[in-house]
């Protein structure tokens, strides 16, 4: 995301007391994270920013703590989240909206003047685009002809990202207020791509809610169980499978990986 919109005023109430260091250290902290499109660890802020100095790390700290929320290691405003999720769900419309239009140009391409009327047995029947007699006709079982056809064609995991959101919601003990958004699909769809199973998506979904620290006890006193943090990456999907693995009862430590979550979903019901 390369442009986003600057309210002086409101930065000027919330952070017209910061030193010039500072505000040096907020504003780039601020364009990296709607550059790069995520949050920063305390590491990245200071080498996303280039602080070197004792002076501008104590200032990245400073802007991070006055600023920032942490959950589980990353540094979160909710002003940038909230502009994030409406680029990328803006993004998923505009991109539905020109799948659409190109299926439409496709089916009304080398089409005449519809007259929207059935044609009648007393018809001339125009048989100029029609193939030569001696020409084998297409198949179902014949390729495709443009790779835009392979696109459009349904992938067999389409129903696997609401599986994952539908199981999160129950071990998380969720409402139906708590919706599939843009952001948590998007990470969902990440791993699928990286080749994480459902099965390793679930069980780190499970890991998560009997890993204390997410649960909330830490010193914030505050329960992470986002399931975009859970699906953040793929370093977060095998640590959270292992803490499912850990705290599976003993006497099935042996069993396979789908009968571990079938185990989980009997203890949910």
């Amino acid at each position: 995301m390369h442009y986003y919109k600057r309210n002086i005023g409101d930065y000027h109430k919330k952070a017209g007391r910061l030193s010039i260091l500072q505000h040096g250290a907020y504003t780039l902290l601020i364009d990296a994270c709607y550059d790069r499109e995520i949050f920063p660890t305390l590491d990245d802020a200071i080498d996303w920013v280039w602080a070197s100095s004792d002076a501008e790390v104590d200032a990245v700290k400073f802007v991070l703590k006055k600023f920032f929320t942490e959950e589980d290691g990353l540094f979160i405003q909710g002003r940038i989240q909230e502009d994030l999720d409406k680029y990328h769900a803006n993004s998923l419309i505009n991109k539905r909206i020109a799948i659409e239009r190109e299926k439409k140009k496709k089916q009304t391409k080398g089409k005449g003047k519809s007259t929207n009327r059935e044609p009648t047995v007393n018809d001339k029947v125009d048989l100029s685009n029609e193939a030569p007699p001696n020409q084998e006709p297409r198949t179902k079982n014949q390729e495709p002809r443009t790779n835009n056809q392979v696109k459009d064609k349904p992938s067999a995991n389409a129903n696997e990202p609401f599986e994952i959101f539908s199981y999160w919601k129950k071990v998380m003990k969720k409402n139906d207020s708590a919706k599939l958004t843009p952001k948590r699909l998007k990470a969902i769809n990440a791993r699928l791509k990286e080749g994480y199973t459902l099965d390793q998506i679930k069980q780190a979904i499970y890991g998560c809610s009997v890993t204390p620290h997410n649960m909330g006890k830490n010193d914030q006193q505050k329960v992470f169980d986002c399931l975009e943090l859970i699906c953040r990456s793929g370093e977060n999907i095998e640590r959270f499978a292992g803490n499912a693995q850990q705290a599976a009862p003993q006497k099935y430590s042996a069993v396979t990986e789908r009968n571990i979550n079938n185990i989980m979903d009997l203890e949910l019901d």
